[in-house]
């Protein structure tokens, strides 16, 4: 008598649970990553920007807002903003958190510490 082999019913729905669930988790969490990568991005063009290495703190935040227009970037405030000006030129960081809705009573907390370095 052959045995047969493969994937039962309550497997299978098993299985699509586990893949909606992942799913969901992607759809919600990538573009804050996306987000979090554009932000690196606009830390290390000012700080590569000759114009902003002798700025001032309001002529910085007005670049970081322009910018920020440009890109769509929402989660991160520029009072949040650290620079650091040195003989290597401006160093710009941050430390943020965002809270992302899951669903119903489930969210991530995700910490971000983008920097120009």
């Amino acid at each position: 008598m052959n045995r047969q082999k493969g994937l039962s019913l309550s497997g299978l729905i098993v299985l699509g649970f586990i893949v909606v669930l992942v799913a969901i988790g992607g759809f919600k969490l990538v573009p804050v990553y996306l987000e979090y990568n554009r932000i690196k991005t606009i830390f290390k063009s000012m700080s590569e920007d000759p114009a902003l290495r002798k700025a001032s703190r309001g002529e910085l935040d007005r670049s970081w807002s322009s910018r920020t227009m440009v890109d769509d970037v929402k989660n991160l405030d520029g009072s949040a903003i650290e620079y650091a000006k040195d003989a290597n030129g401006l160093h710009v960081s941050a430390d943020y958190s965002v809270k992302v809705k899951l669903f119903a009573n489930v969210n991530a907390c995700i910490d971000f510490h983008p920097t120009s370095d």
